[in-house]
């Protein structure tokens, strides 16, 4: 791997361009994205394909590597592109953070992805039930900003087991599921292999660490409709049902077991048709699981962050089926 070189590292909006290539795979549909935000300094005329073009070189430059490969109509980040992409989307989510009015309220923040609202919504009830008044102040942050880099700016996170001496409490382990219509698969698990050579894999795979997504391959594997899913998760999960109902072909929705839980038969957002499909845990040699755990930042004894630590871990046991617990 080469090493970066001693000019200025990329800036906030050179890593916005470089996540807009990586989002649309290309320089013309990444400087059409970028447009409407671009700095003020920009905004005299439309953001041109050839700056685009230039960032991305000198970003290249600094790295001393290339970041894409393939095509300028279907761009593909290269390993390296990869790593990027993670520092960048830490650059740029820091940033968004700095601007974020502080409420001054004095709680102690807590830090969690969307999907966590199924176990976090009832704890911060729980606690005002409790207390009459918040304990916690929680902000539900985009995946690419729920990273260690935030952690200091929140008491407390809720996402993968953190570096060993860390302080956190285990609340479940999540397991990887697809969801299938129940008329065409009678089975009651999808081994991986299968799923692979049989299905048109979409995968959502928000909370999963990068190595188990790695080791997993289901965004790379030639089989799976890779790149970023198009909407949100409940988008695909309702898109899907309707589409399929009546004629099955092939597709396969891909989501650990505590994203998809809001979206099975019986839960809050169960809807239409979801009795007709079924949530399968994917199976290969090694479990394909992970476990997710509530970090509670070093810190001295403070009772508003065990009365949210314990509130939390309650509101999460009290959840079925999040798989593999």
């Amino acid at each position: 791997m080469a090493a970066v070189s001693d000019d200025v590292a990329p800036d906030e909006w050179e890593c916005r361009v470089f996540l807009a290539v990586a989002e649309h795979r290309q320089h013309t549909k990444a400087a059409e994205a970028l447009s409407p935000t671009r700095p003020m300094h920009l905004r005299d005329k439309p953001y041109a394909r050839q700056l685009v073009g230039k960032t991305i070189a000198r970003i290249e430059r600094w790295c001393g590597e290339p970041l894409f490969e393939g095509n300028r109509g279907q761009l593909r980040l290269t390993e390296r592109g990869r790593e990027f992409e993670r520092a960048a989307r830490s650059v740029v989510g820091e940033y968004e953070l700095m601007r974020k009015p502080n409420p001054g309220d004095g709680l102690p923040r807590l830090a969690c992805l969307p999907h966590h609202a199924a176990f976090v919504a009832p704890a911060q009830a729980r606690l005002i039930e409790r207390f009459g008044r918040p304990r916690v102040a929680v902000d539900y942050l985009e995946p690419h900003r729920h990273a260690a880099p935030d952690l200091h700016r929140h008491a407390l996170l809720i996402g993968a087991p953190p570096p060993l001496g860390s302080r956190s409490v285990r609340l479940y382990t999540a397991r990887l599921e697809a969801m299938v219509p129940a008329a065409h698969f009678p089975g009651v698990r999808l081994a991986l292999p299968e799923l692979l050579r049989r299905y048109r894999v979409i995968p959502h795979l928000t909370g999963v660490p990068d190595d188990r997504r790695a080791a997993w391959g289901l965004d790379r594997h030639p089989g799976a409709q890779v790149g970023r899913p198009a909407g949100d998760t409940a988008a695909a999960v309702l898109r899907l049902r309707h589409e399929t109902a009546a004629r099955w072909d092939g597709r396969v929705l891909v989501a650990p077991s505590d994203v998809a839980l809001p979206f099975k038969a019986g839960m809050e957002f169960g809807g239409r048709y979801a009795d007709r499909f079924k949530w399968v845990p994917i199976v290969a040699d090694a479990p394909l699981t992970y476990e997710v755990h509530l970090t509670v930042r070093p810190a001295g004894p403070d009772e508003a962050i065990d009365a949210a630590v314990a509130a939390v871990q309650t509101a999460a046991r009290a959840l079925p089926h999040l798989g593999g617990s």
